[in-house]
């Protein structure tokens, strides 16, 4: 096989990686489904292209930078959602003790309500 053949998708899959790390940093988490198919048909090439071992393990690399920004950014979409879902909710009641040591509750007033005397 012709060095071309394998140069083309490492250099593909590399130029792909670089835009798929520019995505992540930049939020663009909509293009992220697009890229993984692009990087498996890319992959299936290049594993019967037969690269060097120094093209393959600078494309670990890269695949491995950006798979640590992707789980970082599931972990932030993830604690965004828990927060969302803990300002729906609205507060919890209030712990909170008597003059004489007793403990007690306070229940939130009605969220967005408002209280109209007549």
């Amino acid at each position: 096989m012709a060095l071309f053949d394998t140069l083309a998708p490492a250099l593909a899959l590399e130029r792909l990686l670089a835009r798929e790390h520019e995505a992540l940093l930049t939020g663009q988490l909509a293009a992220l489904d697009r890229f993984a198919q692009d990087k498996d048909r890319l992959a299936g090439q290049l594993a019967s292209a037969g690269a060097p071992r120094h093209q393959l393990d600078r494309l670990r690399r890269m695949a491995d930078r950006n798979q640590t920004l992707l789980a970082a950014a599931a972990r932030g979409l993830e604690a965004a959602r828990a927060r969302i879902d803990a300002i729906r909710s609205g507060p919890g009641p209030i712990r909170t003790y008597e003059c004489n040591g007793a403990a007690s509750e306070i229940a939130p007033g009605r969220a967005g309500g408002v209280n109209r005397r007549a």
